[in-house]
């Protein structure tokens, strides 16, 4: 039976808090002391607690779920489920087409504007049973002004964005899984502040389609979820259904995630140390050290010189990705500017215009300096089982700003996976570390994520 949550915890440990489980309950479906209709009703007990304060949502269909539910129910009483999210309640970041739901991204351009089809991981959710409930909010077209959304540990404070809504739905325990997408920091910056997990997969491994404002070079899927478990069982289904993007191999591993310590791992500042909130900087610290005390090697920049090179080679980052993301975001960024200028954030009109202005070749400059740092990160492969750092250099904002993407850059600019998880607090706030690793080794980053969070969150 689900345990009443306080509207606003008094105080956040990561050891205590309780997020929405999914597969902790899947055993209870399938011997019928539990269905899948009363986990969505416990669903939504918390979202009418929680949702008038946190408002994550900008539309649901809560009759539609239960029908949904329903049917999922029934499979289980059968004993044929369709796959192991059968019956899990999800909601997709308005970013994402979805044939139920407009697609606003909460423009007053996109008013009204719907799609006939899923995008595709909402499509293999679907075909695996899950139960889609709604939709959830992020900034004006993805980057422009915050959305409304609140931080569910603290109401006066920022969740993060772009992925807003999918991140404080999760974090507020509404929902065991939501789906969002990162261009930047979208997905690790707005988990760390929400206290949740999230999983940013490798460029291309779990299918983007669908998605309606995106970077082609860079920009991804993500999803938000309670534990690794869930997480990492959604991107199986989606990537086991359809694939990952074309022209990629899709995502590898095995079906579920065992818990795996890590032998060695190379700490990152990357340029977000330096501005880095102490407070922070301790926390961080103290995680390092015990790691350490378990065995586990940690070596930086003092004690290599090839990661020396590549954290200078990080520190191009702001060189190139805005000028190529202003080039790449070019349609349909005019395409809406131009049907609507003065209904569009200055700010935001300002970035569309800057890559009007850029030339093929300024474009071209930004791509060999990308392709030049991704040499430098595959230099490093096999070196250690991954990569440590932090997903944000502050704590969540009070107010609307929806924090520093320094943190989220490298893994978006060099195609990686990266874990985010909910292992550290300060302030009474939640704190994620981010687990980054080279391509593909997203399976091998949450075998190393579950042994953290059974380890140091017993």
């Amino acid at each position: 039976m689900t345990k009443p949550i306080p509207v606003v915890p008094k105080s956040y440990d990561p050891a205590t808090v309780e997020l929405r489980s999914f597969h902790d309950a899947v055993p209870g479906f399938i011997d019928g002391s539990d269905t899948p209709r009363a986990y969505l009703e416990c669903c939504l007990e918390i979202i009418a607690v929680r949702e008038p304060s946190i408002k994550a949502f900008v539309v649901m269909d809560i009759e539609a779920a239960r029908t949904a539910a329903d049917q999922s129910t029934d499979r289980y009483k059968a004993g044929e489920p369709l796959s192991r999210i059968d019956g899990m309640p999800f909601a997709v970041k308005d970013l994402f087409k979805t044939a139920d739901f407009p697609a606003e991204l909460n423009s007053p351009l996109l008013k009204g504007e719907r799609h006939r089809f899923d995008s595709a991981h909402a499509y293999a959710m679907r075909k695996g049973g899950a139960v889609i409930l709604g939709k959830t909010t992020l900034p004006e077209l993805g980057s422009g002004q915050p959305a409304v959304t609140r931080n569910p540990f603290n109401l006066e404070r920022s969740p993060g964005g772009s992925s807003s809504g999918s991140a404080a739905s999760v974090g507020a325990a509404m929902l065991p899984i939501a789906i969002g997408s990162q261009g930047r920091g979208s997905v690790l910056r707005p988990a760390s502040f929400c206290g949740n997990v999230a999983l940013k997969p490798t460029f291309g491994a779990v299918h983007s389609g669908g998605m309606l404002w995106r970077s082609p070079s860079y920009s991804t899927i993500g999803i938000h979820g309670g534990n690794i478990t869930d997480c990492w069982r959604t991107a199986w289904q989606i990537s086991q259904t359809v694939g990952g993007d074309p022209g990629h191999p899709g995502l590898f591993g095995d079906a579920d995630v065992v818990s795996q310590k890590p032998k060695r791992l190379i700490r990152l500042d990357t340029l977000g140390w330096a501005m880095t909130e102490p407070g922070i900087q301790g926390r961080f610290e103290e995680f390092l050290t015990l790691l350490r005390n378990e065995g586990v090697e940690i070596i930086s920049r003092h004690d290599d010189p090839a990661v020396e090179a590549f954290e200078q080679a990080l520190a191009t980052i702001p060189e190139f990705q805005p000028d190529l993301a202003a080039w790449e975001m070019q349609w349909p960024a005019l395409l809406v500017r131009d049907r609507g200028r003065d209904q569009i954030n200055e700010r935001l009109v300002s970035r569309f215009e800057f890559g009007e202005n850029m030339s093929l070749d300024d474009y071209r400059v930004t791509l060999e300096a990308l392709t030049n740092l991704r040499a430098a990160f595959t230099s490093l492969e096999g070196l250690a089982d991954g990569f440590i750092t932090l997903p944000t250099p502050t704590m969540p904002p009070v107010g609307d700003a929806t924090g520093d993407s320094v943190y989220g850059d490298p893994s978006s600019c060099l195609e990686a996976p990266a874990w985010s998880l909910p292992l550290l607090q300060e302030t009474g706030l939640p704190l994620g570390v981010q687990l980054l690793g080279n391509k593909h080794q997203d399976y091998q980053l949450g075998q190393i994520g579950q042994w953290m969070m059974e380890t140091f969150l017993r």
